[in-house]
């Protein structure tokens, strides 16, 4: 599936992203584009999120004791005591590395006659040399299921034939028979022009120039048989660097789910979603910056189509947004914001906002959801899916509107999917699923009436869902959210007099 950048924008996606902490330039890149893991990738996504355990024990382990006792929300440590300390600071040894790689990948994509240069064989030589620092503190770890490096040691001993792990790089004397004589003596030749008067070096100077020319065609010869040999492992050299990447990535998102204290998911087996005090770190961390705390929420999803309705400004589209989010994160190999998470594999995973992002050709905002719409139901047919939607149909007329978001709900129980869709429409939790709604303004508050307007909503409302029987009337609190943001008194008695 095409994680695209409205997907990602729109369910928080692209910011967790963008607070993992990859370390080198080939977990840079598998962190920009990580993997979906679909139905029948099961196995190989439990053993991903078992690398993602195993490195969040010995991170943690290695860490400070806060670190150590937020250990994962957690699971049953596989070493001991003594074994995880070793591991642990091998595994530092490990990513102590990998800042330390130049990305390589360039230098491998040339044309066959093209020799490399040498700043591009110290670069192979400086990655060859820090290979072998990651393959000596990978060795003392337990390893990770997946991660292996193919051999670069016989790479490491033609770009190092001293053996001096320096990373440096020179075309040495023992790459060529004639090196070392025509070194010699250019080297005696240079002796003697400084010591001979500037008027009559010039025979000296002609005869060091030939010299020059020679060697740098020998060291032509060496560059062009250096490339044939390194070319060879090319194909080494390119999984070495997908292994770091793949490595330095679940690092990451060990490090990630320590700090957000996230829980591994677990595998639905009848296409289920179960949520259990899910969080959307995003908005936590705008409400926090306010001095605000989110209300985690529980989720119980069957296939069909699961109705959310409440008030204004409740956080029902917040809703749809933790629960795309959870999904896509559980789907790319990472631990959820969640307490607890029981979550299925689908083939493709959708989240329609209406207002979000531009038009599609000039459509209205209902124009648009509904050309989405049928884009995502064109695409899954014979697929089994997830698509949540936020107040579908409200940019046409309230009686075609609901018509049609009761049609969607009936059409949607029909197909091979879990959907989840907020409305104010009367009547369209009649034929879904399931129903939930937010706990709405029950908070009764006095004395804050010069308060900010928004924050006087915020302590009145609760954001918990509740299940709600189907057909259960959508809440009615326009009439106070107007008032709590002190709309025109005039305007306000027009509008109650006409409720």
């Amino acid at each position: 599936m095409e994680l695209t950048h409205e997907l990602r924008e729109n369910a928080g996606f692209q910011w967790v992203l963008e607070r993992l902490s990859p370390l080198s330039p080939f977990g840079k890149q598998a962190a920009r584009n990580p993997r979906w893991y679909g139905p029948g990738d099961e196995e190989e996504l439990e053993q991903e999120l078992d690398n993602v355990a195993l490195a969040m024990e010995l991170w943690a382990a290695g860490g400070t004791a806060s670190q150590q006792t937020e250990s994962c929300c957690c699971e049953t440590p596989r070493l001991d005591a003594s074994a995880r300390k070793d591991a642990a600071a091998a595994l530092r040894g490990v990513t102590r590395c990998l800042p330390l790689f130049h990305d390589i990948r360039g230098s491998f994509d040339r044309d066959p006659g093209a020799p490399f240069d040498l700043v591009e064989l110290f670069e192979i030589k400086h990655f060859l040399v820090t290979m072998e620092q990651v393959n000596q503190a990978y060795a003392a770890m337990p390893a990770l299921a997946g991660i292996t490096f193919p051999s670069l040691s016989d790479a490491l001993e033609l770009m190092d034939p001293e053996g001096r792990r320096l990373p440096t790089f020179s075309i040495v004397n023992s790459y060529h028979n004639d090196l070392a004589p025509l070194r010699a003596e250019k080297a005696k030749l240079e002796k003697a022009i400084r010591m001979t008067q500037e008027e009559k070096r010039g025979p000296l100077l002609e005869k060091r120039r030939v010299l020059a020319v020679q060697e740098d065609q020998l060291e032509l010869e060496v560059r062009v048989m250096l490339t044939g040999k390194l070319m060879a492992w090319r194909e080494d050299f390119l999984a070495c660097m997908q292994a770091l990447g793949h490595l330095d990535l679940i690092v990451a998102k060990a490090k990630l789910a320590l700090r957000f204290q996230c829980v591994r998911p677990t595998l639905s087996e009848d296409g289920s979603i179960e949520l259990h005090e899910v969080i959307h770190p995003q908005v936590a961390e705008d409400l926090a910056a306010r001095g605000e705390q989110f209300t985690s929420l529980d989720l119980h999803l069957h296939r069909g189509c699961t109705v959310i309705t409440g008030a204004n400004m409740g956080g029902k589209t917040v809703s749809l947004r933790a629960t795309v989010l959870s999904l896509l994160l559980c789907q790319c190999g990472f631990f959820v914001f969640a307490r607890a998470a029981r979550l299925p594999l689908f083939h493709r995973v959708e989240l329609i906002l209406a207002d979000s992002g531009p038009g599609s050709g000039g459509l209205s905002s209902f124009g648009r959801e509904v050309h989405l719409l049928d884009q995502l139901l064109c695409k899954t047919r014979g697929q089994f899916f997830f698509v949540a939607l936020d107040e579908f149909a409200r940019g046409t007329n309230p009686q075609e509107g609901a018509a049609l978001a009761r049609a969607l709900v009936r059409h949607l129980g029909t197909l091979d999917c879990v959907a989840l869709m907020t409305t104010h429409y009367d009547g369209v939790s009649d034929v879904a699923g399931a129903h939930y709604q937010v706990a709405g303004l029950v908070r009764d508050i006095q004395g804050d009436e010069g308060d900010d307007p928004r924050k006087r909503i915020a302590r009145r409302m609760d954001y918990h869902l509740l299940p709600a029987p189907p057909g259960a009337p959508c809440p009615r609190d326009a009439l106070r959210v107007c008032r709590l943001l002190k709309l025109d008194e005039a305007l306000m008695e027009l509008f109650q007099a006409d409720l």
